[in-house]
C-alpha cells in the first residue's frame, strides 16, 4: 500500500513538472509570434506603397540615409518652412569628417509671400525644386532681380543680402539649399536688418546713441524700426498682396535676359555674373534615354559653382528603370529625393548599425582596408536624404514609381565617374585574358561578361524590355549575379 501511494505521488509530481514546462513553452510560443508578426505586418504599413514586383524586402539601418524625420525645423509657420539638416559629423563624426563643413535644407514658400531681406556668413547653391518667384540681391553699389522657376540653380554668396518672392497665386515656391559656412566648419549664422517673431535685428547688437548717429534720425524712429516688426508678430515668411507683388517683380529679369555689364567695369560685375540663376534644363542631359536623364552642372562650365568645386544635379528615372552601377572618384554627392521612391543599394567597407552597434567615429577610429565589404539597401522615399560617398559604387533601381532626385556634389571639379555596367562601362576595356584571370572564367563567357547590356547609364530592369540583336545575349541581371553584386 505505502509503494502504490509512492508511485501515485510520484506520477502526479511527474504530471505537474510536465504541465508546467507546456505553459512555459506556450508562453514562449506567444512571446515569440508578436516580433514575427510585426514583421509581417511592417511592410503593409510603409508609408509610399509597397517595395515592388521582384524586390527583396529588405532595409538596412546605416548612416548614409537620412529620413525626414531627420530634419529640425528651422523656421515654420503657415506661409512656409525652413527645415535644416543636422550636421553630418553629428551622425558619424569619422565617416563624414570630410564633408563636415556643409549643410543641408529646405525652404519651401507658400503662394503670395515674401522671404525677407537677410544674408549669411555662408556660401550657398540653392536649386529650385518647384514653383516661380523672384529673388533680389542687393549690396552698397547695385541691386538686380530675376525670375527663377522650376530647375534654375542659384548661387548665393556669402554677406550678400538677398530676397525672395513667391510670385505663383497658387503653387508654393519650393527650394533646395546646400550651405557651405564661412567662419566655423557646419556652423552658420543668418542676420536679419528687421527684426520678426523670432529672429533678432542685426541692429539689436549696436547701442541705440550709435544708431542714431549712423542714421542721422532721432532715437525713437530707430527703435521703432527695430521693434515694429517684431510686436507685429509677423515671421521672416510673410504674405503680402498682389499689388506688392507686382512692385517686387517688376524690374526682375530672366536669366536667359539678363542685364548687360556695364561698360566700366566696377568691382561688382563679378559678383554680379556670380550671382546670375541658370536653368538645368537648359543644358544637354550628359546621360540620356527612354529610361532615364541625368542633367549635371559642373564648376568647370559655371563660374557660379567654380570657387566652391560644387555640381549641381538634377536626375529623373521612368518607372521601371535602373542606373547603372558606377562610382565617382573625388566626388560625395549629398541627394534629396524629390518624387516618387526607389531602391538604393551602395558598396561601403562600413558594417552597418545592427553588425557593429555604432557607427564609424563613435569609439573606433582606425579602418582596416582589409575589412570586407558590405551592402547598404535603402528604400529611399520624397523629401529623404541620402549620401554617396567618393569611390564607393552604387545603383538606383525605380521599380513602381517613376523617381526624381536632385544633388550636390562636393569636390567636383575634377571628378571622374566610372560606370561599371552598361554599353560604356570600364570593365568592358580589360584585356580579356586579364577579364579570365580575375574573374576566373573561360574565354566566351569572358567576352560576353562586360560586353552583353545593350543600354548605357540608364537600363529597364525587365526582360521584356531589352532590345535583344540577332543573336542572344544574356540578361543584365545573370551577369551581375554572376560577377556577385
Amino acid at each position: 500500500m505505502a509503494m502504490t501511494n509512492k508511485l501515485l505521488i510520484t506520477l502526479l509530481l511527474l504530471i505537474s513538472i510536465a504541465f508546467v514546462h507546456c505553459l512555459a513553452f506556450h508562453v514562449e510560443i506567444e512571446k515569440f509570434d508578436t516580433p514575427e508578426q510585426e514583421e509581417q505586418e511592417g511592410p503593409r504599413r510603409r508609408p509610399g506603397g509597397g517595395s515592388g514586383e521582384g524586390w527583396e524586402e529588405e532595409s538596412t539601418n546605416h548612416p548614409y540615409h537620412f529620413k525626414k524625420r531627420s530634419f529640425r525645423d528651422w523656421f515654420q509657420s503657415k506661409e512656409g518652412f525652413v527645415k535644416l539638416l543636422p550636421k553630418f559629423t553629428k551622425r558619424a563624426p569619422a565617416l563624414f569628417r570630410g564633408i563636415e563643413n556643409y549643410r543641408f535644407s529646405l525652404v519651401e514658400m507658400e503662394p503670395t509671400t515674401f522671404f525677407v531681406p537677410h544674408h549669411w556668413d555662408a556660401d550657398s547653391v540653392v536649386i529650385v525644386l518647384q514653383g516661380k518667384g523672384v529673388i533680389e540681391f542687393v549690396t552698397d553699389n547695385t541691386k538686380e532681380a530675376f525670375h527663377i522657376n522650376k530647375g534654375d540653380v542659384v548661387r548665393v554668396p556669402s554677406g550678400v543680402t538677398h530676397f525672395l518672392t513667391n510670385t505663383n497665386q497658387t503653387v508654393p515656391l519650393r527650394l533646395a539649399k546646400f550651405i557651405v559656412p564661412v567662419n566655423n566648419p557646419g556652423r552658420f549664422k543668418d542676420y536679419f536688418p528687421s527684426p520678426s517673431q523670432f529672429q533678432q535685428s542685426y541692429f539689436s547688437g549696436l547701442s541705440k546713441e550709435v544708431l542714431s548717429t549712423s542714421f542721422n534720425v532721432p532715437e525713437d524712429l530707430v527703435e521703432r524700426l527695430v521693434k515694429r516688426s517684431k510686436e507685429m508678430g509677423q515671421g521672416i515668411i510673410r504674405r503680402i498682396s498682389p499689388d506688392q507683388i507686382k512692385e517686387l517683380a517688376e524690374h526682375a529679369t530672366s536669366p536667359s535676359n539678363k542685364h548687360k555689364a556695364k561698360k566700366e567695369k566696377d568691382d561688382d560685375t563679378d559678383l554680379r555674373t556670380m550671382w546670375t540663376p541658370f536653368n538645368l534644363f537648359a543644358i544637354d542631359p550628359i546621360y540620356s534615354n527612354d529610361f532615364g536623364h541625368f542633367h549635371e552642372a559642373h564648376p568647370k562650365s559655371f563660374d557660379q559653382l567654380q570657387d566652391l568645386h560644387i555640381a549641381a544635379v538634377w536626375a529623373s528615372m521612368r518607372q521601371g528603370s535602373l542606373f547603372l552601377p558606377h562610382f565617382n572618384s573625388k566626388t560625395t554627392f549629398v541627394t534629396f529625393v524629390e518624387n516618387g521612391c526607389a531602391r538604393f543599394e551602395m558598396a561601403t567597407p562600413y558594417k552597418s548599425q545592427e553588425e557593429q552597434q555604432q557607427w564609424p567615429g563613435q569609439g573606433q577610429e582606425e579602418e582596416d582596408l582589409s575589412e570586407d565589404v558590405h551592402k547598404v539597401v535603402s528604400r529611399v522615399c520624397k523629401g529623404e536624404v541620402f549620401i554617396v560617398p567618393a569611390g564607393h559604387p552604387f545603383t538606383i533601381l525605380s521599380q513602381d514609381q517613376d523617381f526624381v532626385a536632385v544633388g550636390f556634389g562636393i569636390y567636383a571639379t575634377n571628378n571622374k565617374r566610372t560606370f561599371l555596367a552598361g554599353e560604356e562601362n570600364m570593365l568592358s576595356n580589360l584585356n580579356p585574358a586579364a577579364t579570365r584571370v580575375t574573374f576566373g572564367v573561360g574565354s566566351k563567357l569572358a567576352e560576353k561578361l562586360f560586353t552583353s547590356q545593350n543600354y548605357s547609364y540608364f537600363a529597364p530592369t525587365s526582360r521584356s524590355q531589352q532590345q535583344i540583336p540577332e543573336k542572344h545575349k544574356p540578361s543584365f541581371q545573370s551577369i551581375l549575379d554572376f560577377a556577385g553584386f
